[in-house]
């Protein structure tokens, strides 16, 4: 009462308006009044009295509470495509302030009900409602209730729930008895509707609150089970979408890594939008058994989706076909960039070609980062030579470049999307990459990728925006001796071993 305008005034202090709701615990109606006081003063200015102007807000308060609870809703729903966490996050906002309790239902393919969530502000409530739950029939009434909005699309409002009907849906005494220990007042309950099709719904219910759901109640709960609708079924489509982009993605790379004789290979591919939504990249690496050997095929077509898996495909299945009579690297290039050109429209690839020998390997680069040999003691020694991206030009050529591979030597080969990875500071770059290398020179090719896949986990601050694919590649430890070095390596390259 001390903080009636009226009340303050006459006690000398200063009186600013005030908000007031109510509820009549006999009706559950609810009002919202703004009081407003004025001073009456006697002949001397002496105040003996205050006026009071009661107005009745309730219409405009409810239409500001519910335009606000539909805003803070609606981003909720619309800040993930985690559906479950989002409708979770949805009744708890609803709780207590458009209701008492909230729960949502979803409804499976087979038509059985999946509670996702049930809220309450006390525990003890909540501990009851899990109780409750086994004796929930493991089929909807199609007649009433979650059965009857389920099957019809229609909402079901009950302003008043009186023990009769509590009691014909009570299984036993005891059911009976818990339910009536919660307590309800009035319910409603309202489909979330994805066109034509019914997704669940969502369950308000008053209690202790004693308030009355009303036809307007059942009109804005309608506008929050259909926002809810909309973010379950886009999370849906998002995850329908995702799982068939990882699918094709999965087509587009070796199901296993080749048992090559002599050689410890390991693989990593990361697509665009870990964690986030998934669309088919362009990265890819393949092995290519040849009539003399191994040639293991790195690149990178341009764009994403569809269109670059159908150009992803096209160039690992002539990398295929040629490897059948063609082991050269350069000619197995130049076979790729033929069957870009002869596409209707502009089709541009980066490529990595790589011939596995006994004691070497045979390098031929178009246009992509050209690969690393890392050394145990940290050295690392870029193979050059690049040549011109696939399918750009008429008149291109590529060259081999013979390169010996020492025993404590591992090969490394990437995709861009290492260098390119974003971070707070930046791009990864290369020169964490040769940081990231050179700490783990030493250990197998599995082992290095798996502390290249952690560093760029660590450094990157959303999901990977470009796809991202790496081989390491070393001669195994049993592989048959070779000759000496003097032999087998010109004086030139041991020069640029030791610089």
């Amino acid at each position: 009462m001390e903080r009636i305008p009226s009340v303050r005034l006459l006690a000398g202090d200063p009186a600013e308006p005030l908000l007031i709701r109510v509820v009549d615990p006999r009706t559950g109606d609810e009002r919202w009044s703004l009081l407003k006081s004025t001073p009456l003063y006697d002949a001397q200015g002496t105040m003996d009295s205050a006026v009071t102007i009661i107005e009745d807000v309730t219409q405009v308060k409810r239409s500001e509470l519910q335009t606000s609870f539909l805003s803070r809703a609606s981003e909720i729903l619309a800040s993930s495509l985690d559906y479950q966490e989002t409708l979770r996050n949805v009744a708890w906002l609803a709780v207590p302030e458009i209701a008492d309790w909230c729960a949502v239902d979803l409804i499976d393919e087979q038509g059985r009900r999946r509670q996702v969530v049930a809220a309450h502000r006390d525990p003890d409530k909540l501990a009851l409602a899990e109780r409750l739950r086994v004796y929930e029939p493991p089929e909807l009434d199609p007649s009433q209730g979650l059965g009857a909005v389920v099957r019809t699309g229609k909402s079901e409002l009950y302003p008043d729930i009186p023990p009769d009907m509590l009691r014909e849906g009570a299984v036993d005494d005891e059911h009976l008895q818990m339910i009536l220990e919660l307590g309800l007042r009035s319910a409603l309950v309202v489909p979330m509707r994805a066109g034509n099709h019914v997704l669940g719904a969502m369950t308000l219910v008053t209690a202790e609150s004693a308030r009355r759901f009303t036809v307007e109640d059942r009109v804005f709960a309608e506008q929050i089970a259909a926002r809810a609708a909309v973010a379950v079924e886009n999370a849906r489509l998002a995850t329908s979408r995702r799982q068939i982009a990882e699918t094709l993605q999965r087509s587009l790379l070796p199901d296993v890594v080749p048992s090559i004789d002599g050689w410890e290979i390991a693989a990593m591919y990361r697509p665009a939008g870990a964690g986030q939504e998934v669309e088919v990249g362009g990265d890819f690496y393949d092995f290519v058994r040849t009539p003399n050997g191994w040639v293991v095929l790195l690149g990178d077509v341009t764009g994403k989706g569809v269109e670059a898996a159908a150009m992803t495909s096209l160039v690992r299945h002539q990398a295929r076909f040629v490897g059948r009579y063609e082991d050269r690297p350069s000619r197995i290039i130049a076979s790729l960039h033929e069957a870009l050109r002869e596409q209707s429209g502009l089709s541009l690839c980066t490529a990595l070609c790589v011939r596995l020998a006994d004691d070497n390997v045979v390098v031929s680069c178009a246009g992509h980062p050209p690969p690393l040999l890392v050394r145990e003691d940290g050295r690392i020694r870029e193979i050059g030579n690049q040549g011109p991206i696939l399918g750009a030009w008429t008149d291109c050529d590529w060259v081999d470049r013979t390169m010996p591979l020492e025993a404590d030597e591992t090969l490394f080969i990437y995709t861009d999307g290492v260098v390119d990875t974003l971070g707070e500071p930046g791009r990864f770059g290369s020169d964490r990459l040769r940081r990231v290398l050179i700490e783990h020179a030493s250990g197998s090719p599995e082992g290095l990728l798996r502390a290249l896949e952690a560093a760029l986990a660590d450094f990157q601050l959303e999901g990977q925006s470009d796809d991202t694919a790496a081989l390491a590649l070393r001669l195994a430890p049993d592989a048959e001796p070779r000759r000496s070095d003097q032999a087998r390596t010109p004086a030139g390259i041991r020069k640029l071993y030791a610089g």
